[in-house]
């Protein structure tokens, strides 16, 4: 294994902060960021992937140095958090560029499992003479994109559990027979968390909501409230419950209208999309259509009760982001259960605080680094 100096972990760090900042806009992409480095182990040039389409790490942090220090590069080391393409994509490869200049090093922090690349960036770079050291902050580099290897592993979303309740474990004061349609959500957390949730939203593909949900709070399932990509929505409704003129199926937001799944014709007829599924067919394989045909690398279940525990009772979640608020209720619409054993994230906070609510993040005890590559 390589003996990493402290100056690898610090610029290979920096690079995933860049990373970091396109995690909003970079999707179905992973995460990736980059940092140039001089011989006097000064960085003069960095960037990161900014939105889906757009110019990859390496070229925005190449067309950042100043022309006065491009003479630097061919004594330079490149830091990057994912292994440079190696393919023509929406953009020509990473690779190319760097054997073009052809620098000292480059520190790759992890290989990018895709077919279309799996080493041969690396390879191509080596032969060319140039030093290419992989496996600096690479557990870091692969949470921070665990959403991307988990899908090319396992062929389904990553998923996402989300719910507020009340400090006595009820999410709304209500009980469900006195929830009716169209009688509004009400809101357990503040404005503060609604922020943050917002943002949660942004960093996942695609959200869904069960039957129940759609019809009595009628959410926009949108991020209204932050800068950021809306995902694409969903309503899980096997005996077709919602009508076709639900808000959710109309585009008058300015969003695409939200995917029916279902498998009955009880009302009318479907909307434009509409998937026929029947819950004997299981999660997993629903899952598996929606990453097939949507490309969803994750997913938010934000609702409600019985769809989250459904997801729960199947064994079929990867994360679960719950919000406690003071509050007591004393009765009302339970929460979801549980599980019994849980696991804390490898990186970052596992919990915070929005105001009065608090945030608390886990992860499924089958996790592992390891379980996320090929």
């Amino acid at each position: 294994m390589t003996p990493w100096s402290p100056h690898d972990l610090r610029y290979m760090k920096r690079a995933l902060e860049l990373a970091a900042r396109g995690s909003l806009f970079v999707r179905p992409n992973p995460q990736v960021g980059c940092v140039i480095v001089s011989p006097q182990n000064e960085i003069i040039g960095s960037g990161w992937h900014r939105s889906f389409g757009d110019r990859h790490a390496e070229v925005e942090a190449f067309e950042s140095i100043d022309p006065l220090k491009q003479h630097l590069l061919s004594k330079s080391t490149w830091y990057v958090t994912l292994e440079p393409c190696s393919h023509h994509g929406k953009t020509p490869p990473c690779a190319d560029l760097i054997c073009q200049i052809k620098p000292a090093r480059v520190v790759i922090a992890v290989e990018d499992p895709n077919p279309s690349v799996d080493g041969q960036g690396i390879h191509q770079m080596r032969e060319q003479g140039i030093q290419v050291d992989v496996g600096c902050l690479s557990d870091e580099a692969t949470w921070q994109n665990r959403r991307f290897f988990h899908t090319l592993k396992y062929k389904r979303p990553w998923v996402v559990l989300k719910w507020a309740e009340s400090m006595d474990g009820f999410m709304d004061p209500r009980k469900a027979e006195d929830r009716i349609p169209k009688s509004g959500g009400r809101a357990i957390t503040g404005q503060e968390a609604r922020l943050v949730t917002h943002r949660w939203r942004a960093s996942e593909m695609g959200i869904l909501v069960g039957a129940n949900t759609a019809l009595i709070d009628e959410p926009q399932l949108n991020v209204r409230h932050v800068d950021g990509r809306n995902p694409l929505r969903f309503i899980l409704d096997p005996n077709r419950r919602v009508p076709t003129n639900h808000p959710l199926f109309s585009s008058s937001d300015g969003q695409e209208p939200a995917i029916h799944i279902s498998s009955t014709h009880e009302i009318g007829s479907p909307p434009l999309s509409s998937w026929n599924w029947h819950p004997k067919e299981g999660l997993t394989a629903l899952l598996e259509r929606l990453n097939t045909h949507h490309q969803l690398d994750s997913i938010l279940i934000e609702g409600g009760a019985f769809t989250l525990q459904s997801f729960l009772d199947e064994d079929v979640w990867d994360e679960i982001k719950r919000w406690k608020n003071p509050s007591i209720l004393g009765k009302g619409l339970a929460s979801p259960t549980l599980p019994e054993e849980l696991t804390q994230p490898p990186f970052g906070p596992n919990h915070g605080f929005a105001g009065n609510d608090e945030w608390q993040q886990c992860i499924h005890p089958r996790f592992s680094i390891d379980h996320l590559r090929l």
